[in-house]
């Protein structure tokens, strides 16, 4: 707007500047939306992952494109990496379909639960166990087929 017309008022002003944020606010959503449901868990934790879905789906909502919690807890479950396909299926078919907190508290357990690979491996580092062959727990020689 030229600010030196005179009889330009601030309410004239003020709608100059809130048709180019609804402008703005269109692509920004269309952008956001796609991210929201794209977004996959990859490495991340179960509660980073929760918390960016969540953070996506609140900031939708701040540009008027409201998530429920039912699209939210489907598209948790969609992202999910293969060590949680078991329990995604779990929440997926619960009658009802389980509420966003509930999901989340449902995978932390799952996460909490799960022996790490690299703890596997060292306990068969100290227990002599051959892994990948029959042995022999107690003396960790590996047998042979007769």
């Amino acid at each position: 707007m030229d600010h030196g017309k005179r009889g330009t008022t601030i309410r004239a002003t003020w709608l100059a500047i809130e048709s180019q944020f609804l402008s703005n606010r269109e692509k920004r959503a269309l952008y956001l939306d796609d991210k929201f449901r794209t977004f996959v868990q990859g490495d991340l934790s179960i509660t980073d992952y929760c918390h960016h879905i969540k953070s996506m789906a609140d900031a939708l909502g701040n540009l008027g494109e409201q998530v429920s919690d039912r699209t939210l807890v489907l598209n948790i479950i969609r992202g999910l990496n293969e060590k949680f396909a078991a329990v995604g299926r779990d929440i997926w078919r619960s009658c009802p379909l389980r509420s966003f907190l509930e999901a989340r508290d449902d995978l932390v357990l799952e996460e909490l639960t799960m022996v790490p690979p690299s703890l596997t491996l060292s306990m068969a580092l100290l227990t002599g166990i051959n892994i990948g062959s029959s042995s022999h727990p107690s003396f960790g020689t590996t047998m042979k087929a007769v």
